[in-house]
């Protein structure tokens, strides 16, 4: 009887640190440390949509986020894509993930910071973003940058006119 040779549904890949600490605490992790991910989320259906069937050519990937694949498939044993085979995702995937993540970042971010001042800011800044950092364990980036990047979404959804006055004769 011949062994089977390693068999793997997890793929590796390479985002930036604070994407990868923020999913790694977001989505449950399984004892090896890779996430899973569910079936309700976006990133579920991204990862599903890229994964693909590793090419000779092909090299191993390295990265600092373990994904467990998606399994989609049904009774059926040939229907779908068996994370058995589909283990592979490429470097355009691991951007598209990559885009993914982000959005679901900055959404989680700056709605919980938009919230706040919507409420009359009953809180800082700074103190939410802090709270953040803490809730997802992020260590490889600053308060500072958070709240950069908060501004700069704030500005681009309500910037600031500035009003023109016009001095009036009198008559």
């Amino acid at each position: 009887m011949t062994s089977r040779p390693y068999v793997t549904t997890t793929a590796n890949i390479n985002i930036e640190q604070y994407l990868a600490e923020y999913a790694a605490t977001k989505f449950k992790q399984h004892h090896d440390g890779g996430i899973v991910i569910p079936c309700s989320s976006d990133l579920y259906h991204c990862v599903w949509e890229h994964m693909a069937i590793k090419k000779a050519n092909q090299r191993e990937q390295h990265g600092n986020l373990l994904i467990h694949l998606p399994s989609r498939r049904s009774s059926s044993e040939y229907a779908g894509k068996n994370p058995v085979y589909y283990n592979y995702l490429s470097d355009a995937a691991a951007t598209d993930i990559e885009k993914c993540l982000r959005l679901m970042f900055n959404f989680e971010l700056h709605r919980m910071l938009l919230e706040n001042e919507e409420f009359g800011h009953a809180s800082k800044n700074i103190d939410l973003i802090i709270d953040f950092r803490h809730a997802y364990s992020l260590k490889s980036i600053s308060e500072d940058a958070l709240l950069k990047n908060y501004y700069r979404y704030r500005n681009r959804i309500k910037s600031k006119k500035t009003r023109h006055y016009k001095k009036k004769n009198s008559v």
